[in-house]
């Protein structure tokens, strides 16, 4: 641990301890010193480290808690995160990049709590409680506020927990500040509808939306196995890309047969669940394909530039064959570990998608090749039609694989 966070954190202090040889650190210890604590996950005799955290996790000034565990354990992890963990981190994935950020991010979340900041909107405390609007008389008494995970431009992500029967649950919620903005509202109460409307297990699950006098909130299942993002930076074997293509393809076909673009799609958005199930998430910026109410100015671009059709970007009308374009430069990554197209500036980027063809894949992949270069055309004409199609090659490699 010292090694990988002297790699990356400059001038870094690492205290020991050992539970078993130094015994329970007191309730009363001065905290104030130190921006993360590394907690492992079984401490003999002492104890275990959820154990520790809980225990620990409600003294004054303790710092960010990151646990790490010898294997993935979806239950584990929603424990710890629900007990306070910043993170939870399994040994297969431990690197200095992965540790550092953590520690980074846990540090971080204590300063904005002690500066009074972020988390004074809503306050994401265990007592903090997000009503539903239900019939007064009704013992369904809503979410309750774990942490915070998240934030963007109009609202807050937290950990919850679902009172009614203690399931963990995400809760995004619409900014107070917002709540009055005509466009804010729509676009918050779209979102839900659209993730609603489709019944696929490669879609995330909102359970339900609602609004109270003070602001908005949406409520949908919790990933505890994490994102796309990380296993890409962690490594992915080509029976892992393959298999995860399949099932986002899949996840595609059912958001198109209903008529909804997703926009947005990168691999920060395709998440999985404890039986390592893929579902894609985030439709805050999807819209029906024959929707005619304008949420966004006429010509503005939205998306992740590193995975923006060249369409999105010329800001031009979308149909499903501009996410089919984002499944192929994901499959180049999730097979090469690199970005299909880079850049030194975000315009860079706009103009490789625009003129550019990514490097062909190594001789070792190149089955995959003609799949993704017809998912990467810059004339959608010449892509796929609709994600079947996509399908039913994907479905022919595995059957031709030698």
């Amino acid at each position: 641990m010292r090694r990988f966070l002297a790699k990356g954190i400059d001038d870094v202090g690492v205290t020991e301890y050992d539970p078993e040889q130094q015994g329970e650190v007191p309730h009363a210890f001065d905290w104030s010193s130190y921006d993360a604590v590394i907690l492992g996950e079984d401490f003999g005799a002492a104890g275990s480290g959820l154990q520790w955290l809980e225990d620990l996790s409600t003294s004054a000034n303790f710092p960010g808690a990151i646990l790490i565990i010898s294997k993935a354990d979806p239950q584990l992890t929603a424990k710890a995160l629900k007990a306070g963990a910043n993170d939870v981190i399994v040994k297969r994935d431990l690197n200095s990049d992965a540790l550092c950020e953590s520690v980074r991010a846990a540090a971080a979340s204590v300063r904005d709590k002690s500066s009074g900041g972020k988390d004074d909107t809503y306050g994401a405390s265990d007592a903090q409680i997000v009503a539903r609007a239900r019939d007064e008389g009704s013992d369904d008494q809503g979410y309750k506020f774990k942490r915070l995970i998240g934030q963007g431009a109009m609202s807050r992500v937290y950990l919850g927990e679902r009172l009614a029967d203690q399931q963990t649950v995400v809760v995004k919620i619409m900014d107070g500040t917002l709540s009055g903005e005509d466009e804010s509202v729509k676009r918050f109460v779209l979102e839900a509808s659209l993730a609603q409307a489709i019944d696929s297990p490669h879609v995330v699950k909102v359970f339900e939306q609602g609004f109270t006098d003070q602001y908005g909130f949406m409520a949908m299942e919790f990933f505890s196995r994490g994102d796309l993002k990380h296993r890409i930076e962690n490594g992915i074997t080509p029976q892992h890309a393959y298999r995860y293509m399949r099932e986002i393809v899949m996840g595609l076909s059912a958001i198109h047969k209903v008529g909804i673009i997703h926009r947005d799609l990168k691999p920060a958005n395709i998440m999985f669940r404890s039986d390592d199930q893929l579902a894609i998430a985030d439709f805050g910026i999807s819209k029906r394909a024959d929707a005619t109410t304008q949420l966004t100015q006429v010509g503005s671009v939205m998306g992740t530039p590193y995975y923006m059709s060249p369409e999105q970007i010329r800001a031009e009308h979308l149909d499903q064959r501009a996410d089919l374009y984002s499944a192929g430069v994901i499959l180049y990554e999730m097979l090469t570990g690199k970005k299909a197209f880079e850049a030194d500036s975000l315009p860079g980027i706009a103009m490789k998608h625009l003129q550019s063809e990514p490097d062909p894949l190594p001789h070792k992949l190149r089955r995959f090749e003609p799949v993704f270069r017809r998912l990467i055309m810059k004339n959608r004409e010449e892509r796929y039609s609709d994600a079947d199609e996509v399908l039913a090659d994907l479905n022919a490699l595995a059957k031709n694989k030698q």
